[in-house]
């Protein structure tokens, strides 16, 4: 089940690529269990904090093995060679919190419920979100929208591929809150607007309009995965901190088209309002009730197809 905009909201207002190392209290420092994964060439070092009981371990670990294969299978690959994966007891259930730190070396600190059930950690998409992070080059805070809504974009379609989430509520979703990433009265562009909706779903606006675009040129060929490959295969992660036009142009290359490059031309410094009830349509996204319909009729239905589903 796809979680509420509300929650939505208040779940990502809490999670961003932080490059700030926190001073962990003594109980997090103090022993924790840990246990090491092996995924897409990569090495994760899963620490458990005091708190969790063997039951909710285990649950956890396969949570974050779950993850591992959205992100392997989307990707090609983990985005880096090792990270440590730091994860918290709260109160009650559910995944609460997440957040990616780039310094002294990458990681990913979760904050999760006690109480969290097998279905509710099915369910989550904030470990995705966070991977997801990891795989693009540390950006000026003006342009974090670019790191944050290629996690909202990427980590749906992301558990899609992977067998983790049906097709129709993944659209259903972005279809639902694509609308907060439209400009507003005031709005600058991209690159001068940090609220929430156009830094969140602002970038994920960009990321669609990105993936249709690459695979309306190359036949459907291509996509924002392969250009976001190609910033991987070139050494750009959230290892290293990169000037976004870098990002754009590595990942361009990779595709054979400046696609990335024109969109951030349109979209920095001006509103670039995006008719979504047009493109819906041409995808052949329809909305029926609480869910969508998805019509194989509609112009860019392969293209749909080629996305996710």
């Amino acid at each position: 089940m796809v979680q509420s905009a509300a929650h939505r909201r208040r779940v990502l207002a809490g999670i961003g690529a932080v490059l700030l190392v926190p001073m962990w209290p003594a109980s997090v420092r103090a022993q924790p269990v840990i246990a090491e994964l092996q995924a897409g060439g990569a090495r994760i070092e899963l620490q458990f904090a005091e708190g969790f009981d063997a039951a909710l371990r285990q649950r956890a670990t396969r949570w974050v093995e779950r993850a591992l294969v959205a992100i392997v299978g989307y990707f090609g690959r983990f985005p880096l060679t090792e990270v440590e994966l730091l994860v918290q007891p709260v109160a009650g259930a559910g995944v609460r919190h997440g957040t990616a730190f780039g310094h002294p070396a990458p990681y990913v600190r979760l904050r999760v419920g006690t109480d969290t059930t097998t279905a509710q950690f099915d369910d989550d998409w904030v470990m995705v979100h966070e991977f997801v992070h990891l795989a693009v080059p540390r950006v000026p805070r003006r342009q974090s929208w670019l790191q944050e809504g290629l996690a909202t974009y990427v980590e749906g379609i992301a558990r899609v591929r992977a067998g983790q989430l049906d097709a129709a509520a993944m659209w259903h979703g972005l279809q639902r809150d694509m609308p907060q990433g439209q400009p507003q009265a005031g709005d600058a562009g991209l690159d001068h607007t940090p609220t929430w909706g156009r830094t969140y779903w602002g970038g994920a606006l960009f990321s669609l309009l990105a993936d249709v675009q690459i695979r309306r040129r190359s036949g459907v060929q291509r996509g924002l995965e392969h250009a976001l490959r190609g910033v991987l295969a070139a050494g750009g992660s959230y290892a290293d901190a990169w000037d976004l036009p870098r990002i754009l142009a590595v990942g361009d290359a990779a595709i054979g088209q400046p696609t990335l490059e024109e969109l951030y031309a349109l979209m920095k410094d001006c509103p670039a309002p995006i008719d979504l009830a047009g493109l819906w349509a041409d995808l052949g996204v329809v909305a029926r009730g609480p869910t969508v319909e998805l019509r194989d009729d509609a112009p860019l239905a392969a293209v749909r197809r080629a996305i996710a589903g």
